[in-house]
């Protein structure tokens, strides 16, 4: 009875941190290429349509608002449709292929029925990239992800062209839980392909299917995919600011098996071990930490994990000692594991904002908690973050942001420290100034005070 009951500990234990497919995945898919006055593009709509049934099959179970070929009235009937269904979805996605264009900065996106002669019909006859990633932002949801294959080289008229850059412009992932992907870095242009499919397309078709791989890591696969497949002319770009682990298909499994499976049969006529000494032995799952070990040893030094506690405490002791499976295997050590997801530590005041720190080892992440009135008109909502970096010794170095209803975010660097007590936190770099239509005109020095208010709890 006692190993049956202690089996079915284990069972679920390992049902409980099987990570588990989200509940409500939205995904916005558009793929324009039959362009009437400029550039036709081959791929965008074979790429779309075939990124579209991936995201809906089975593995990745997503609701899919699909467009091709769309004019302007089309992609902003499936952008409205795509944020009312994503509201506090637990993914949503966004994918688009196409014509793309940067100018002072700013991120435009080309319906194929735009004709676009001046800056004028620019404003009026393409969407702003930013919008969509305001809709993303807007919709609530735990997770935000944008993946766009629009870096193609600029199709306007030099009559449009003034303020235009190769590419597209960074557009930095300035809201938690978002992601962002372009098929190559900003300023820089991407091709279209030769086969069936963009490089881009081709590759996110290969891995987002494949099963238990982070998000993260599979976009770096994406990354190498991509390199390979260019000769080395092209390498996506990602920016992120995620909590945590996202698994699009399938879910994460543990690399180790729990201690308390791991040990051998009890011999013939050897006492039952307490049920206590089962239960907590159970509860130590495959990673416990130091702590944990060591108060199982304290309550139980003989007891039935007591050889594979120690064996584990004395492999995390080992210079670069990582808690393997226990008893050890003669295979190659594991790859280091991920950093932990982000985790709030405290609040902060902002200039009259409720501001949280979130921490994932030495990673620093500063989001707006409840940001003060007014600041909406900027394009403000909770979550949107104000700093994104590391902090060693008491100083913090990263990314500032500052935000524009008109011309979207952008961060900048930044370095500071914490002193006092309570403390405040202090950071300084030169934030770009910005014209009305968004242009560069200089720098500015700037200042960001960040003072603790409480813990949380």
């Amino acid at each position: 009875m006692i190993r049956r009951c202690l089996m079915l500990l284990c069972l679920f234990w390992l049902a409980g941190t099987t990570a588990a497919l989200a509940d409500k995945r939205v995904a916005l898919v558009i793929g324009n290429g039959d362009y009437r006055t400029l550039g036709r593009l081959a791929n965008p709509v074979a790429d779309a349509d075939a990124i579209a049934r991936l995201l809906a099959g089975g593995p990745l179970g997503f609701k899919v608002i699909r467009a091709t070929d769309a004019d302007h009235a089309a992609m902003l009937k499936a952008m409205a449709e795509f944020g009312n269904e994503a509201t506090d979805a637990d993914i949503a996605l966004v994918f688009y292929a196409g014509h793309g264009m940067q100018v002072d900065q700013r991120n435009f996106l080309i319906p194929v029925g735009a004709d676009i002669k001046s800056r004028v019909d620019l404003t009026t006859q393409t969407i702003r990239l930013d919008d969509i990633s305001d809709i993303l932002s807007a919709s609530g949801a735990k997770a935000k992800i944008l993946l766009v294959d629009a870096c193609r080289n600029n199709p306007l008229p030099a009559s449009a062209s003034r303020g235009a850059s190769r590419g597209l412009a960074r557009l930095d992932a300035a809201t938690t839980g978002t992601l962002v992907a372009f098929a190559t870095g900003p300023n820089a242009v991407a091709d279209d392909g030769d086969g069936g499919h963009s490089p881009f397309a081709a590759a996110l078709l290969k891995r987002l299917p494949e099963p238990g791989i982070e998000i993260r890591r599979m976009l770096a696969l994406v990354r190498q995919d991509v390199h390979a497949a260019t000769s080395q002319r092209q390498t996506p770009w990602v920016d992120e600011a995620l909590l945590g682990d996202l698994y699009l298909s399938g879910s994460a499994m543990s690399t180790s098996e729990p201690i308390a499976t791991q040990q051998p049969p009890l011999a013939p006529g050897s006492p039952i071990p307490d049920r206590a000494d089962m239960a907590a032995c159970s509860d130590l799952g495959t990673d416990p930490t130091p702590i944990k070990l060591e108060a199982y040893l304290d309550n139980f030094p003989k007891g039935y994990c007591a050889a594979s506690v120690r064996r584990r405490l004395e492999a995390m002791a080992k210079p670069g000692g990582t808690p393997a499976a226990i008893p050890a295997s003669q295979a190659p050590a594991p790859a280091k594991a991920d950093p932990p997801p982000y985790t709030v530590s405290s609040y902060w005041n902002h200039n009259g904002s409720r501001v949280a720190l979130s921490a994932s080892e030495g990673n620093r992440l500063f989001y707006y908690e409840a940001p003060r009135p007014g600041l909406a008109e900027a394009g403000v909502r909770k979550g949107a973050l104000l700093f994104k970096g590391t902090a060693s010794g008491g100083v913090y170095r990263g990314q500032a942001y500052v935000f524009s209803r008109e011309c979207g975010p952008i961060s900048y660097p930044v370095e500071g420290s914490a002193a006092g007590e309570p403390p405040i936190i202090t950071l300084r770099g030169k934030a770009p100034r910005r014209a009305r239509d968004c242009a560069q005109t200089g720098w500015r020095d700037d200042t960001l005070v960040f003072r603790y208010d409480s813990a949380a709890r």
